[in-house]
């Protein structure tokens, strides 16, 4: 009887454990980390690429500026002037105002360099018409390679002592469209293609006649002097 008794408050002592560990799991996995936010479906930066008048790029020892003018073309303005290829602009616009973060993280001032800010990718700036700014800074790869840390419009930054930041994992496309190369932000100028032997054929030889150039006449001939009697001029008596 006391086996049973012994046996008995074992097997409630085990069941009471394992209720509790189920429990806490069930809870645990309802509710993410506190450092891990829900995933949102919002786009990174909220505009209309037709309200922007400038955007820069700062990629540390370079930096990009274009201008939207008013028939909607791009007008790159440093480090060179020339016509902006607009698939190029539109490109990181629409990364910034299409896509949506891949995840939301906290960060403290303390980490900063763990995700990268501390050398960022680049900082985009995007003034809108009305005066409005918004600044995307771009820190380093996350763990899996394939997307970058992000802060936008962060304040204060650099990061004070004690603050803490929303961090946007963004897909790695953003770090793409800033470290596009200088040429392919301009718009491509066409030259036309003068064939090598057009060139040839448009500067004539002078060792060659042209066929329309009339042969040159022979001067006229002298009249033939009247030829001279064999017996001499007579003489009249």
């Amino acid at each position: 009887m006391k086996f049973q008794r012994s046996t008995l408050i074992l097997v409630g002592v085990a069941f009471l454990l394992g209720a509790g560990v189920l429990i806490a799991e069930s809870q645990r996995s309802q509710s993410p980390p506190s450092a891990t936010q829900s995933e949102s479906t919002e786009p990174i930066l909220a505009f209309e690429e037709a309200d922007v008048a400038t955007l820069t790029v700062d990629r540390g020892d370079e930096t990009l500026v274009f201008e939207q003018g008013d028939d909607g073309n791009w007008q790159m303005t440093a480090p060179e002037n020339a016509l902006a290829e607009p698939g190029a602009v539109a490109f990181l616009l629409s990364r910034l105002n299409t896509d949506s973060p891949l995840q939301t993280v906290t960060m403290t001032a303390d980490q900063a360099t763990d995700f990268g800010f501390d050398a960022p990718v680049g900082i985009v700036t995007v003034t809108l018409k009305d005066g409005t700014e918004h600044e995307l800074i771009l820190g380093g790869p996350d763990f899996s390679g394939s997307a970058n840390y992000a802060v936008v419009d962060p304040d204060p930054w650099p990061p004070a002592e004690g603050q803490e930041y929303s961090v946007l994992v963004v897909t790695r496309d953003v770090a793409n469209g800033i470290n596009r190369p200088l040429e392919e932000w301009l718009m491509p100028v066409e030259t036309p293609n003068v064939e090598a032997g057009e060139d040839d054929a448009a500067i004539p030889n002078d060792s060659e006649t042209p066929e329309d150039t009339p042969e040159s006449e022979a001067p006229p001939e002298s009249p033939a002097a009247p030829e001279a009697t064999d017996n001499g001029a007579e003489t009249t008596n």
